[in-house]
């Protein structure tokens, strides 16, 4: 494994990327992952490219989606696809889970001090081993709630 120290972006400093052997170091990739990590929006790939593409105006949509691909492969990224028509991703590999709302479709972050507690549990129901829990939850978000408050 060879270990690519990543230039201070945004808010993430001495990030590194870790990649296999025999893969070539991509500065392309590089800007997409720090743009990944940078926001808590879980954007989609064209997200991400309207985002990059005023700086890196030779960067193409193919490009974010092969490197998202490759990020995603690696574990380095998470794909959240909640069967609607368009993917999105999240740059916290860290354990957690997702709230999504269904006026707004705004995805949160749902973070917990049980997730363990959690696990075990649903190991316990099944007799299978589990690797990865991604639990997501539908629903209607504060701000929806409030703003239909304030409607009625």
């Amino acid at each position: 494994m060879r270990k690519y120290g990543i230039l201070q972006l945004g808010t993430i400093t001495n990030k590194e990327i870790t990649l296999p052997a025999k893969t070539r170091y991509s500065k392309q990739r590089e800007i997409i992952y720090h743009n990944l990590l940078n926001r808590h929006d879980h954007p989609t790939a064209e997200q991400i490219y309207q985002d990059l593409k005023q700086d890196y105006p030779h960067l193409s949509m193919g490009t974010v989606y092969r490197n998202l691909g490759y990020l995603v492969d690696h574990h380095m990224i998470r794909k959240l696809d909640f069967g609607e028509q368009v993917v999105h991703y999240d740059g916290n590999t860290n354990d957690h889970y997702h709230f999504i709302c269904k006026k707004c479709h705004h995805i949160y972050d749902i973070h917990h001090d049980h997730h363990d507690a959690l696990s075990s549990s649903l190991q316990s129901m099944v007799e299978h081993h589990i690797d990865f829990i991604d639990l997501a939850m539908l629903g209607t978000c504060k701000n929806c709630m409030e703003k239909e408050k304030e409607i009625s």
